[in-house]
This record gives structure tokens, C-alpha cells and sequence, in this order.
């Protein structure tokens, strides 16, 4: 049973109940949080509109209870207010950071200054003086504001590289590298905030995982995607057998090395139900495409047949059902 964490269906659906019982709880007073911060800062409308304060609110959940609080309870950890704090910042921070290359808000040049001399660069949109404010904030109230400089460096670098997704000649090897890459160092920039940053065992075990997550981003907004001329895995090279198979040695080298940890079993299987909780919704995003498709091109796919519903009750038994799977894949080394 190397690199498996055995795990009940009943232990799953009770990690899994805390969890969403944690996300209903925390989001009203996000919601509150958000207009409280808008009107305090007296920001324009433009910036918190209805679909701002969702992204905002998806963004934080993910950031607070999965790639933060996670790790902490991981490593027997609790976060901090201050903590906290720093995480809502940067929840819309990152957001509003990726719309000045994705909505050529900003050109390459003024982003890449915006990210290298934020205390010298002048900003002439909303969205741009929003941006460099929350920056110069995190970066006073973080312990360590040159390892956040670096990971800010290390997100654009990746960020700009993404560009290349607008492209339909890129190559299914470099399109890997990309998604993974971007979504590795967005994980790595939430923990350079935090009083503790990851020990290279944690830090090499986030890689998988975070590259699950893309895959998991992809699958869902392969619909989006195509009407905005984004590339991705799943609609540039939609051999759906192929991607699970890549997707499940992804799932076994992540949780070998979750397995490999120095944590109690318990912590590390709580830990692995959590991330493998939103991976487990892009298996079967998957699973949707390879049945919807047929080999027929994916223009020719309604939305509701390129779109995976999660919200009725036999998809979530069905996930949950999932999610105890992926947590005790095996794989192999």
C-alpha cells in the first residue's frame, strides 16, 4: 500500500461536511468584509460589481480553506488574524492582478513595473491603482516582503507565459508546462504571505496538486474558454482517456508524497480529502466531456453538454463516492 491513505466513505463525507459547513459559514461575512473594504476605500462600482464580489468570494474560499488552512492543519498549525487578513487582501489582489495582462488593461512592460517597483509606479486605471495599493500593503504587513517580491516575480513570468494560450499552434508539452507552472506559483505566493512558509517536502508536494487544479479549472470552463480563444488542454487536445491518464499519475505522485510526509496519518488524510475535494469535481468534468463528445469537435457542443452540473443530489453522492477514490489511488512510482 505504498502511497495510499486509506480512507472510509463516512470519514470522507464528514471531512467533506466540515468543509462546506466552514465555507457557508465564513461567506456572508466575506460578503460583509467586501462591501465594508469598498466603501471604506471609497472604490468606484466599477470593481465590485455582482460578478466581481463572486470571483472575489470563489477566490478567497479556495485560497483560505484549501491552500492555506490546509497546510496549516497539516503541520499542526492555526492561522493567525493577521493571517487572515493578508489572505482577503490577496484574494482580490490576484484577480484583479491577472485582468491587467488577460483584459490588456495594462501592457507587459507597465505590469512587469508594477510587479518589480511597485512603490514607483504610476498608475492611471481603477483597476491599476487598486492593484498597487493592495501590493504595497501586503508587502508592509508580510514577514518577509523580499520572498513575496520573488513569487511575484516567478507569478508573472508565468502569467505572461500564458499568453502564449491564445495561440491554437502551441504544443500539448508546453501547454502542461504552463497550466501547472501558473496555477503552482499562484499556491506559492498565498504561503509567501503566511507567517511559515512550506519546507521543500510540503512545497514539492504542492506542485501535483496545484497542477491538478488547473486541469480541474480547465474542465469546467471548457465552454468559456473556447468563446474567449483560450487554449487549454481540454479543448486543444481533447483525448479525454489520454488526460485522466495524466490525471491519475498526477493524483499518484501527490499523494505518494503526501504519504511521505512527517504528519500523523490523520492530519494527512484530512489534508488529502480537502484538495482531492475540488480535483475529484474535475475527474468528473472529464468523464462529462469524454461521454458529451463522441470525437465530435467541441464547437459543436452545447453549453450544457461541455458544462458539468454539481449541484443535484446524485452528482454529489457521485463526488463523494470520487473523492474517497482519488484520496486512495495507489499509482505507481
Amino acid at each position: 500500500m505504498r502511497g495510499t491513505i486509506m480512507v472510509s466513505y463516512g470519514r470522507t463525507a464528514r471531512v467533506l461536511y466540515r468543509l462546506y459547513s466552514r465555507l457557508n459559514r465564513h461567506r456572508p461575512l466575506l460578503q460583509q468584509r467586501l462591501l465594508e473594504l469598498k466603501t471604506g476605500w471609497d472604490l468606484p462600482d466599477s470593481l465590485f460589481t455582482r460578478q466581481s464580489m463572486l470571483r472575489f468570494t470563489k477566490y478567497h474560499e479556495l485560497s483560505l480553506h484549501v491552500v492555506c488552512n490546509s497546510v496549516y492543519q497539516l503541520t499542526g498549525r492555526q492561522l493567525t488574524p493577521e493571517e487572515q487578513e493578508r489572505i482577503f487582501l490577496l484574494s482580490i489582489f490576484g484577480p484583479l492582478y491577472d485582468d491587467l495582462l488577460d483584459d490588456n488593461i495594462l501592457s507587459a512592460e507597465k505590469v512587469a513595473e508594477l510587479t518589480h517597483s511597485p512603490e514607483s509606479f504610476e498608475a492611471e486605471t481603477d483597476t491599476a491603482r487598486l492593484v498597487r495599493q493592495l501590493y504595497l500593503w501586503l508587502l508592509q504587513m508580510t514577514p518577509d516582503a523580499q520572498r513575496l517580491k520573488e513569487k511575484m516575480a516567478a507569478l508573472f513570468y508565468w502569467q505572461q507565459a500564458s499568453l502564449e494560450q491564445k495561440d491554437p499552434r502551441i504544443e500539448e508539452k508546453r501547454l502542461y508546462e504552463i497550466s501547472f507552472q501558473k496555477s503552482f506559483q499562484s499556491l506559492l505566493l498565498f504561503h509567501a504571505i503566511l507567517d511559515h512558509y512550506p519546507d521543500n517536502e510540503i512545497e514539492n508536494m504542492l506542485y501535483p496538486l496545484a497542477g491538478l487544479l488547473q486541469l480541474t479549472n480547465d474542465a469546467f470552463d471548457v465552454y468559456k474558454d473556447l468563446q474567449a480563444g483560450m487554449y487549454t488542454i481540454p479543448n486543444l487536445y481533447p483525448d479525454y482517456e489520454k488526460i485522466e491518464r495524466r490525471f491519475m499519475q498526477t493524483v499518484g505522485v501527490a499523494n505518494r508524497r503526501i504519504a511521505a510526509l512527517p504528519y500523523p496519518a490523520k492530519a494527512k488524510t484530512d489534508f488529502a480529502i480537502t484538495f482531492h475535494a475540488l480535483h475529484a469535481m474535475g475527474r468528473m468534468a472529464l468523464w462529462q466531456l469524454r461521454r458529451n463528445t463522441h470525437h465530435k469537435p467541441l464547437k459543436e457542443l452545447s453549453r450544457r453538454e461541455l458544462v458539468c452540473d454539481m449541484d443535484n443530489l446524485p452528482q454529489k453522492l457521485r463526488w463523494i463516492r470520487e473523492v474517497r477514490q482519488l484520496v486512495n489511488f495507489r499509482g505507481r512510482d
